[in-house]
């Protein structure tokens, strides 16, 4: 067969695929196996990242979902992941009683459903619950339904100074648990890969800043933080969704590594240290250093 032929075979076989893949509805992807068959029952299994030594996370999101199974009482496992993924190809995901869950907003719905974990009285509720909302935001996922509230840039902004920093590739590279001896091919094409991505899609969500511009909104959105807190923690005495999910994206900025966000933490807003403080001595009292 000539080289013409089989390029023309070539062509028309990539044009009728690109017109299957064009018409073709969206559908969601299956559900993986299920990784742990001998599983106890209501005990949920946390597919995660390794742990770090400064910090049990430096995945706001995972330690967000160990967080609500401690402060609730909820029997979980941790397994530590290396190719494993959900069926979104991220992590955390849990299995429950022989269930994938993915994503940690299902993740919190689902457990406090199963456990029956009782609301705040009604107002205090609604308040976690659009707390939560504006601070968790997927980073960058579903920003734009939120795009106009002072908060939204909050965590934007937090993971564009944590990439900034080469100290946090090194961290991800030792909590992904790859060979020491590559390290030093590995940990550019890190930084070169999600320092890129942070960027694009922060830029998408809130715009391209300079560093000075940035740093006025991250003061901006902690005053606006701090001025919510109504005693020990967030919404009163009891720790809440709203301080789940608001601690976990502080603790894994300010713990495991310094960059900018440490510094204008310790200089300009010791009120959100001493938060930190008060939620990780109730939660985590002996698991944040090894």
């Amino acid at each position: 067969m000539d080289p013409f032929t089989i390029a023309g075979a070539l062509a028309i076989g990539a044009f009728v695929l690109y017109l299957r893949n064009f018409f073709s509805q969206p559908s969601i992807k299956p559900k993986p196996p299920i990784l742990k068959k001998d599983f106890k029952k209501d005990t949920v299994y946390l597919f995660q990242y390794a742990r770090l030594k400064k910090c049990p996370h430096l995945s706001p999101f995972c330690m967000k979902i160990d967080m609500l199974c401690r402060v609730y009482n909820i029997p979980f496992e941790v397994v530590v992941c290396t190719s494993e993924r959900s069926r979104n190809g991220l992590l955390p995901f849990i299995e429950l009683n022989g269930e994938h869950i993915a994503d940690s907003s299902l993740i919190e719905m689902r457990l406090k459903s199963h456990f029956k974990i009782q609301p705040l009285p009604d107002e205090l509720e609604a308040q976690s619950v659009a707390l939560s909302k504006l601070v968790d935001t997927h980073l960058f996922l579903l920003v734009f339904f939120l795009k106009n509230h002072p908060l939204i840039f909050f965590f934007s902004i937090l993971m564009r100074f944590k990439v900034a920093v080469q100290e946090y590739y090194k961290v991800l590279y030792n909590c992904i648990g790859l060979p020491p001896f590559l390290s030093f091919i590995m940990i550019p094409i890190l930084k070169s890969t999600i320092g890129k991505s942070v960027y694009t899609k922060s830029a998408g969500a809130i715009g391209e800043f300079e560093w000075d511009e940035l740093d006025q909104f991250l003061h901006k959105d902690l005053e606006a933080i701090q001025t919510l807190m109504k005693g020990k923690f967030l919404l009163g005495d009891i720790i809440s969704s709203a301080d789940i999910t608001l601690f976990s994206h502080l603790a894994t900025v300010y713990y495991p590594l310094r960059c900018h966000v440490s510094d204008v933490l310790e200089k300009d807003f010791p009120k959100i240290l001493e938060y930190c403080e008060r939620v990780r001595k109730e939660v985590y009292p002996n698991d944040f250093t090894l």
